[in-house]
């Protein structure tokens, strides 16, 4: 009778124990979105969309208006604004609603850590995967723009270009660990407003593209700055004057990122012009050799398809972009999502559409990332920048699965976007 007893105690305690380790793996797989203009990122189930949770981006209390010196008033992260009348006073900065405007999100899975910019709080905020919880800022002098993590150094490359607060040309080393976030180099990239950033954890490079200029810098941190030799400089568009001073935002590159060795980078294009000069530019996505910094191919979007973010799968020879869509003089492109497939052979090397989900009811898809759950799934996140939502798609066939509304009230604009996967649990 005790024997029975103790076979049914065990049996209940392995079963509670799968319970548990099973819901360990549902609630640990979560994807984190900006939410720009409500100093918030939330929290989602990559499993069932559902809100976690929602963080309060509030990184201080400082009022702007007490500054009278422009020094302060900038060194505190607000904006000192010239009246035309002559006056001047100290504001906080205005990204559309948000006093801090959280924008980029990098999530480091191995330490468990995530990172976001807070444009307008000009800081870089560190917090917790754990609890979500604020463990240390760095306050920067311009405004920071997107990230990229050195999971194995404890390393986060911020770069600081954007265009609402004038030129820069400094990426930012910072190094954390479980109680602070600190500047250990500026590096000179040459070329303002700095934008797409990547570190590449087999080479140990790190890589940036202009948005207004057109330039591609690569750079290795271990070694010492010497202008043009480290960091590398190199132009992605022949058609244009390579003086850095001259900014044509003929491409516009966004966003990059890659898989070594290659380089991948999107340009949002367009409309352009220069004096009589008119030319309608094709979205694009370029592919580069990262150790030579080489143009090896481009593939081409509708001219107003507006590729944005982009995400690198580590499984297949897939590159995945989210498209902001707009109008343009041949009509509207769509808003949506694509998957290309890169391919290198004797001919040569190639980039091709393997499926492309575009529909009038998306908001503007920006922020992208791809997550695979201990099941080996894959899926597709999306962020809506001018609905308030965040879509979900089926990484093979490009069907979407569901979506969530990430706004209750208020302006709508989401960000940044990326995801969380910890160890399974088998």
């Amino acid at each position: 009778m005790h024997k029975i007893f103790f076979i049914i105690i065990l049996l209940l305690f392995s079963c509670d124990e799968n319970n548990v380790n099973n819901s360990s793996n549902h609630d640990h797989n979560r994807v984190y979105v900006s939410l720009q203009d409500s100093d918030a990122v939330s929290v989602v189930s990559s499993d069932n969309l559902e809100i976690i949770d929602e963080v309060n981006i509030s990184l201080s209390s400082v009022n702007c208006s007490e500054f009278e010196s422009q020094m302060e008033c900038e060194m505190s992260g607000c904006m000192w604004h010239e009246m035309d009348n002559g006056m001047s006073h100290c504001m906080n900065m205005d990204m559309g609603g948000g006093m801090y405007a959280p924008h980029d999100i990098s999530v480091d899975n191995t330490n468990g850590y995530w990172f976001t910019t807070a444009m307008s709080g000009f800081q870089v905020a560190m917090y917790s995967t754990e609890n979500n919880e604020l463990i240390a800022t760095y306050q920067t002098e311009s405004m920071p723009a997107l990230l990229s993590v050195d999971e194995v150094y404890s390393k986060v490359y911020v770069s600081g270009g954007m265009p609402m607060n004038g030129p820069t040309n400094k990426i930012l080393e910072l190094e954390y660990n479980e109680n602070s976030l600190e500047l250990i180099e500026e590096w000179d990239v040459q070329f303002t407003y700095a934008h797409g950033i990547h570190f590449d954890e087999i080479s140990g490079n790190v890589f940036a593209v202009s948005k207004t200029s057109d330039f591609i810098a690569k750079f290795d941190p271990n070694q010492v700055q010497v202008p043009f030799v480290n960091p590398m400089i190199a132009s992605m568009d022949s058609s244009i004057n390579t003086n850095f001073n001259i900014e044509p935002r003929r491409l516009w590159p966004i966003e990059i990122s890659g898989k070594y060795p290659y380089l991948f980078v999107t340009c949002s294009a367009g409309d352009w012009s220069s004096g009589s000069n008119y030319e309608e530019i094709p979205g694009q996505v370029q592919m580069w050799d990262m150790r030579d910094l080489s143009l090896l191919t481009t593939y081409e979007f509708e001219t107003y398809s507006r590729p944005w973010h982009i995400e690198i799968s580590p499984y297949e020879d897939k590159i995945y972009v989210s498209l902001s869509g707009g109008e343009g003089a041949n009509g509207s492109s769509n808003s949506g999502v694509a998957c290309l497939e890169y391919s290198v052979s004797d001919s040569g090397y190639e980039m091709n559409q393997s499926w492309m989900t575009t529909s009038p009811q998306y908001g503007t898809l920006h922020g992208i990332t791809l997550h695979s759950d201990c099941d080996g799934n894959y899926h597709i996140y999306s962020t809506g920048r001018s609905d308030g939502s965040m879509y979900k798609f089926d990484a093979v066939t490009g069907t979407e699965i569901g979506s969530v509304n990430l706004i209750s009230t208020g302006s709508v604009r989401t960000g940044g976007i990326d995801s969380f996967t910890p160890p399974c649990v088998h």
